[in-house]
């Protein structure tokens, strides 16, 4: 009788096991989709091509690329919330339509909504002039702001310039004065024409800087602009604040922890990729990459930066 009751529960104990199994298969099992939170050709949507092969490879799977623009890249994160979290579906937009975005506006999204797979290069943002001004770095520029009566004015694109430049403001008792802009190209003309005195432009200006028609005041970021290794960041002049603003790949939060160890895996060698490393340098955007813990701390202090300058 013993051996009879132990037969059939071995017997269904190994069916249990192949049944099982697929629950326990590697990912992933089939093709990965990144929706781009931008239009096809720009910056964003360009990494992420130069991306696929080698993230293909790693993967063992193919990569489909969309497009969802809008909201700077803001639609494409909201629709990657209603997806399944299950590893198959990111988003790529810019950093700071997580870390800053949230603060100012009223999107449906917030910092704890993703798991932040990759970041590849930092676009080369900087406070620019006139070489004709006589400044040396930013550092002149509040110096000179502090003896004009009804301060100084800049090219502005973005709420995101108007907080760095009244967060300056505020630390040194000076008036900084945006004046709108309908974006990058349009602000390097105003300042080219005199028409204000300097500009806070994300990469437009590159081309004049590089020939000598604009100088770096600052760089935003935590590096110096590539390129310009010798003009300093908002940091080394002693200002608590900058942006660092990245291309991220995103995903819905809670995905399984063996999916995000794979994306991560293949995003830490796709930034290792010739082609995505020579796509970087032609933008301007350095070599600068960031995975998994790395790139989830990095984008967290952002955020709380971000939260503390709004309040």
């Amino acid at each position: 009788m013993l051996k009879s009751i132990r037969t059939p529960i071995v017997s269904l104990c190994f069916g249990i096991a192949i049944t099982a199994g697929p629950a326990f298969a590697e990912f992933p099992e089939k093709e990965v989709t990144i929706t781009v939170g931008f239009g096809p050709g720009g910056g964003v949507d360009t990494i992420t091509r130069a991306a696929t092969d080698a993230l293909s490879s790693a993967l063992g799977e193919a990569i489909v690329v969309e497009n969802q623009p809008g909201a700077g890249g803001g639609l494409a994160l909201t629709a990657l919330m209603a997806k399944p979290a299950d590893g198959y579906n990111l988003a790529a937009a810019i950093s700071t339509t997580v870390s800053f975005d949230p603060h100012a506006s009223a999107v449906s999204y917030g910092i704890d909504d993703f798991e932040y797979i990759g970041a590849f290069g930092v676009f080369p943002e900087a406070l620019v002039a006139l070489p004709s001004r006589g400044w040396n770095d930013f550092s002149d520029v509040v110096s000179a702001a502090r003896e004009a009566p009804d301060g100084l004015t800049y090219a502005s694109t973005t709420s995101l310039d108007r907080i760095v430049t009244k967060s300056i403001s505020e630390q040194e008792g000076i008036l900084l004065k945006p004046v709108p802009t309908k974006g990058g190209a349009e602000a390097v003309a105003e300042v080219l024409g005199g028409h204000v005195d300097f500009a806070y432009s994300s990469g437009a200006y590159y081309a004049q800087a590089a020939a000598g028609d604009l100088m770096i005041l600052a760089g935003l970021g935590t590096d110096p602009v590539p390129g310009f290794e010798d003009s300093p960041t908002l940091k080394s002049l002693g200002y608590d604040v900058s942006n660092v603003n990245m291309v991220i790949f995103v995903a819905p939060a809670g995905i399984p922890s063996e999916a995000k160890d794979a994306l991560v895996a293949a995003f830490s060698e796709a930034a290792k990729s010739p082609t995505v490393l020579d796509v970087l340098a032609k933008r301007n955007m350095g070599s600068f990459t960031l995975t998994g813990d790395d790139f989830d701390a990095q984008i967290r202090a952002q955020d709380a930066q971000f939260k503390a300058a709004m309040e």
